[in-house]
């Protein structure tokens, strides 16, 4: 299984990208740098998106997805999201005001006339099919409706957490897992900041910290680090080496792994 980091962060700047990683080339978990960080004709091989929630930075390029491939995909991307984040995109973004909805308007290269996105509502802690790739969610603490996503292929299992505050559930599914490969964690905002994060449902390197101490994984995992604030980015990493933890590794744009 590739991991391909397209977006990391918690925000946008010239050496900083919004949250998107793609799974083998075909799968994507959020849309943050989507279309920012492929050509076009790579937008072109993503079969399927999965969200974990509707807030700009991880669903931005999504109606530039659309617009780039329509007419050059001969069949939908679809698009998996809990109700509250499918209803979120449809009243606010393809609305034809917003955006063109183009997971209504018909693509002329689909022999079945069908439209470029397509959404697909899925039910929380449910278990689903994407190809060769078996997908859950499991709901986490942010303000809107977030949820962790878990994607298990026969070479383990890769759990990215969504953006979360303090939260209990995810913990207890990670520890469940004997093929967990990697974890993809958040971390947003400096120690100083712990109410921001508190009210914004974010993690600062203290809180963090605390939380990975639920963490009681049966197998060695990395935990790779998103969603850092890129104006607080360099306080972050000085506060994230001083914990000493060997297992943290803050990810970068366009990092790949193989697991």
């Amino acid at each position: 299984m590739r991991l391909r980091v397209l977006g990391c962060h918690g925000g946008e700047s010239p050496t900083h990208r919004t949250t998107c990683f793609i799974v083998d080339d075909v799968l994507a978990l959020d849309a943050g740098a989507l279309t920012r960080g492929l050509t076009v004709a790579e937008q072109a091989r993503i079969d399927n998106v999965v969200l974990s929630h509707v807030h700009l930075d991880h669903v931005r390029d999504l109606p530039l997805l659309g617009d780039n491939v329509i007419g050059v995909r001969k069949k939908p991307v679809d698009i998996y999201a809990a109700e509250f984040t499918a209803q979120a995109l449809e009243k606010h973004i393809f609305n034809d005001v917003i955006w063109p909805d183009f997971t209504k308007i018909p693509n002329p290269s689909d022999p079945e006339q069908r439209p470029t996105l397509r959404l697909m509502r899925v039910t929380p802690r449910q278990t689903f099919q994407i190809g060769d790739y078996t997908v859950r969610t499991v709901p986490v603490k942010h303000p809107v409706d977030c949820q962790a996503i878990f994607v298990t292929t026969k070479a383990g299992t890769i759990v990215y957490s969504g953006d979360t505050g303090v939260t209990d559930e995810l913990w207890e599914e990670l520890n469940k897992l004997t093929d967990l490969r990697a974890f993809i964690f958040e971390v947003s905002f400096p120690n100083h900041m712990g109410k921001l994060a508190q009210v914004s449902g974010h993690l600062t390197p203290e809180t963090m910290a605390a939380e990975l101490k639920k963490l009681k994984p049966q197998t060695d995992v990395s935990v790779l680090l998103y969603h850092l604030k890129p104006a607080y980015h360099d306080v972050l990493k000085a506060q994230i080496a001083e914990l000493g933890d060997s297992r943290l590794n803050i990810l970068r744009p366009m990092d790949e792994f193989e697991f």
